[in-house]
């Protein structure tokens, strides 16, 4: 029987390039801050996010921290808190390619 091997965040981390396509989720409830924390940490680059089903503080923080080329979308946002900030100023500058799927 083959058991679970759990890696530390800095390992799983580690395993996504800079570059890749990563799907994440969890917009203002469940987002994985831990592992958004230790990307930024590890200065990932050029990211393309798939934003499933919505995004939020995660987004916002890896587009603020660099991190993001493009992101495929149906909304990101704060909820009641409003707007994603970074996100906002990044796509009104051409900084990162969206593709918004509502």
């Amino acid at each position: 029987m083959n058991q679970a091997r759990f890696v530390t965040l800095s390992e799983a981390a580690a395993a996504v390039p800079s570059g890749a396509k990563i799907a994440i989720g969890g917009a203002m409830v469940m987002s994985p801050m831990s592992f958004v924390r230790e990307m930024v940490r590890q200065e990932k680059r050029d990211l393309d996010l798939v934003v499933v089903p919505i995004g939020g503080i995660n987004v916002d923080m890896l587009v603020g921290a660099g991190c993001v080329a493009s992101v495929e979308l149906p909304q990101v946002s704060l909820g009641e808190y409003g707007m994603a900030p970074n996100f906002r100023r990044a796509v009104e500058s051409g900084r990162i390619v969206t593709r918004e799927h509502s």
